[in-house]
């Protein structure tokens, strides 16, 4: 289960989700064993990170990153769809993808006419305040 655990993990830590290196620090039991492949204070500081750049205001407003010079398209991942992706991730405020399941690589996006529950970001607070209580 770990093999798969961190083989599924070196994906997801490119999006610096607190919610989901919560939860790999959790199940990878980091707390009394430090023999996974990634490294659980990398993490929290990704998603301590993440969660200082999370807007306040959850409405899908409309983003045209595409333009911007200083993002690098992946130009491999465009190829085969309409949408622009960047190699590397934006930061929450520059994005319009709020939930953990959203394109956070997507250079565009949003309406403007859907607004977003802060779960997304309490439950990943309260997760890295539980690792925080425990000493990581």
């Amino acid at each position: 289960m770990i093999i798969g655990l961190d083989l599924s993990h070196k994906y997801k830590q490119m999006e610096k989700s607190p919610f989901y290196n919560f939860i790999y620090c959790y199940v990878s039991n980091q707390t009394k064993i430090k023999s996974s492949l990634f490294d659980c204070l990398k993490l929290t500081n990704d998603g301590i990170w993440f969660m200082q750049r999370f807007p306040l205001e959850l409405i899908n407003w409309p983003q045209f990153n595409s333009q911007r010079l200083d993002i690098e398209i992946n130009q491999p991942a465009s190829c085969s769809s309409n949408n622009l992706y960047s190699l590397k991730i934006l930061p929450p405020d520059e994005n319009s993808a709020h939930k953990w399941n959203g394109g956070y690589f997507d250079l565009d996006g949003g309406d403007g006419f859907n607004e977003d529950d802060p779960t997304i970001f309490l439950i990943s607070y309260w997760g890295m305040r539980y690792f925080h209580l425990l000493g990581i």
